[in-house]
């Protein structure tokens, strides 16, 4: 996509002829923060599935065999690299599963069992909750498991598991360190949650000749501190970002957008560092491995004839019951700038118009900061008197289900870095109606019906229109199937041409 940003000369790499010679450009990128969350979670959401998948598509690119994960190890007091080959031999970054293996190399409590990975790294909270566990298996009680995403036949079979230590041999062949890794002509690319991530190992790495390179995702903690939880993460991100100014040899913006409020902000404390707007994907983010707790997909189920039941396999109840009326889906943190709040208003105009046959609307996504007003509204009219329901944390299998039976998809955020979620509803072929504010509009071009998140009524014009407007989303679903979207290999090329 274009920008009117300068950009860096385009002149062709260094060719990668695998051989490990000394002018073969390696890559690192720089996976602190995903490590950290890896431990707490079996799946990776937002940022970290953007993380995962340009590390996938630039290995294919340049060879996995010149691509590598760094990170800080707080208790070693060192920064390490893992090749990306070691974690493909796991299994690959995009199995939360493998990446845990390959950044902590067994260190995690061994026989960490369901729901209690988060707390692999405090043996008291651990050992209180597989106790708690423990209690409700021998009571059976079924729902104190589904509630945590897992079944009681799955934490039964999780005690019978032989226990997995971490060999010397492994970890030897898993870390090394950076440094001797890591040489001249090298790239450190960070695409993370950058802002929680130490700097002083990256500075060193610059000054040795290894070119640094961020991918600055929004702005948000700056641009709106009000819709960030304590203004102690906009000071800190503030301050975060005006230290990368120190040796970041050039910057990437995920957005025309972002790129803009980069350079405000660069121009404002006399950074001279160039911009490359790297745009996201369209195409979605494909559907990870499942845990192996969880409830395999039916191979044997003619799909042609019998697709309901083959889609719906594995899926709780309470989502596949969703069927039974047509919804709008919302996808994303229930947080203050998702705007939850304005678009239930919207729904309550809506449910007293005469004439409009009104679909449900589903939230579905982790709960966030600064939603109370949301939260007081749905306790007080119990859900919009039923035409809400909230799917909280949905797995994978289950948002591509909810995905692919929604009408359309909604998202009324006030501020975006770049809208996941209607790239997402695109690559299912589902149109969305959309605030027409920061990134979003380059996320759904004129794909999606647009509206002002600031304006009731203008949210609910828009609703409205896509409801009961004959055709209309009929015209921009066809619209869809017939746009080339774009991938992630697309945004790998554009990250490629910014690297010289």
């Amino acid at each position: 996509m274009s920008t009117d940003l300068p950009k860096q000369g385009q002149g062709g790499m260094r060719p990668l002829d695998g051989d490990g010679g000394s002018d073969v450009k390696q890559f690192f990128f720089d996976v602190t923060n995903l490590r950290l969350y890896v431990a707490k979670r079996n799946r990776l959401s937002g940022i970290q599935r953007v993380t995962v998948m340009l590390i996938e598509h630039i290995a294919r690119q340049v060879g996995g065999n010149n691509v590598f994960l760094s990170f800080h190890d707080k208790k070693a007091k060192a920064y390490h690299a893992v090749s990306y080959e070691t974690v493909e031999a796991l299994g690959g970054v995009l199995s939360a599963d493998a990446l845990t293996e390959a950044l902590y190399r067994g260190q995690l409590a061994v026989n960490v069992r369901p729901t209690l990975r988060r707390y692999s790294q405090s043996p008291v909270k651990l050992a209180v909750h597989t106790a708690i566990r423990e209690v409700n298996a021998m009571m059976g009680n079924r729902k104190h498991f589904e509630k945590r995403r897992t079944t009681l036949e799955a934490w039964k079979a999780s005690a019978k598991k032989p226990k997995q230590h971490g060999s010397k041999t492994r970890s030897k062949e898993h870390f090394q360190d950076f440094s001797e890794v890591a040489k001249e002509g090298d790239c450190i690319i960070l695409a993370d949650a950058a802002w929680s991530v130490p700097l002083k190992r990256m500075e060193e790495a610059q000054a040795r000749g290894i070119s640094c390179y961020f991918l600055i995702h929004d702005l948000i903690q700056i641009k709106a501190p009000e819709l960030i939880g304590g203004t102690e993460q906009s000071l800190l991100f503030h301050a975060w970002l005006r230290k990368t100014m120190g040796f970041v040899d050039h910057y990437l913006a995920n957005s025309e957008a972002t790129a803009r409020d980069l350079r405000e902000f660069l121009d404002a404390y006399g950074g001279n560092q160039e911009i490359s707007v790297v745009s996201l994907a369209q195409a979605g983010v494909p559907v990870l491995p499942k845990a192996e707790t969880e409830v395999a997909t039916p191979t044997d189920i003619n799909r042609d004839v019998y697709h309901k039941l083959a889609d719906s396999a594995g899926i709780k109840d309470d989502i596949r019951a969703l069927l039974k009326r047509p919804y709008v889906l919302c996808v994303g943190t229930m947080e203050a700038r998702k705007n939850m709040w304005g678009l239930v208003q919207a729904w309550d105009r809506l449910r007293l118009c005469d004439g409009i046959e009104l679909p449900k609307l589903v939230f579905a996504g982790n709960p966030g900061w600064l939603n109370q007003d949301f939260e007081r509204f749905m306790a007080e009219t119990g859900n919009l008197y039923g035409w809400v329901e909230l799917v909280i944390s949905p797995s994978d299998e289950e948002l591509e289900f909810l995905y692919q039976n929604c009408l359309f998809s909604a998202m009324p955020s006030f501020f975006e870095g770049w809208g996941l979620p209607v790239g997402e509803s695109l690559s299912y072929g589902k149109t969305a109606v959309v605030s027409q504010t920061s990134s979003l509009p380059e996320v759904g071009g004129d794909l999606v019906l647009y509206f002002d998140p600031h304006s009731i009524s203008s949210i609910t014009s828009a609703i409205h229109r896509m409801i009961n407007e004959d055709g209309l989303r009929q015209r921009l679903e066809s619209q869809i199937s017939q746009t080339p979207l774009r991938g992630w290999e697309d945004v790998a090329n554009d990250i490629l041409k910014a690297i010289p």
